[in-house]
């Protein structure tokens, strides 16, 4: 469970169920203060997160050695309301001591089985707002 609550301007603080905090805003010349993390941008965080974890975990599992990695997300915007993504391009850079088709095949599985986020992204769940 997420709790968001509202501190100033347009920025909030969500919190888990175990502490953790993150801010989340927008651009000042959009109301916020410019101090977090804007909604739009946490999606691209939760997928990065999502699948950089299974990446990593399947990679290693198979005896690969990895110095660094990265994921880089970028998304497309449409012009119009809501103005969601319209495309997300998600780089991989890894540097280490592993097979090349092991991180593809890592890779393939976070997006086919495990990334819940990626998974719920393709299919979207039923919502209930409750007010």
């Amino acid at each position: 469970m997420i709790k968001l609550n509202w501190t100033k301007e347009l920025q909030f603080e969500a919190e888990d169920e175990k502490g953790h905090k993150i801010i989340v805003d927008t651009a000042a010349k959009d109301g916020g203060l410019d101090e977090g993390i804007t909604p739009l941008q946490l999606l691209l965080v939760s997928l990065a997160g999502c699948m950089a974890m299974d990446i990593v975990a399947i990679l290693r599992k198979k005896g690969g050695r990895i110095d660094k990695f990265q994921v880089i997300l970028d998304g497309k915007r449409a012009d119009q309301n809501p103005k969601r993504y319209t495309k997300i391009t998600y780089q991989i850079k890894c540097e280490g001591d592993y097979k090349r088709e092991d991180l593809v095949r890592a890779y393939e599985l976070s997006r086919d089985k495990y990334c819940s986020v990626l998974a719920t992204v393709k299919e979207p769940p039923e919502f209930e707002f409750l007010i």
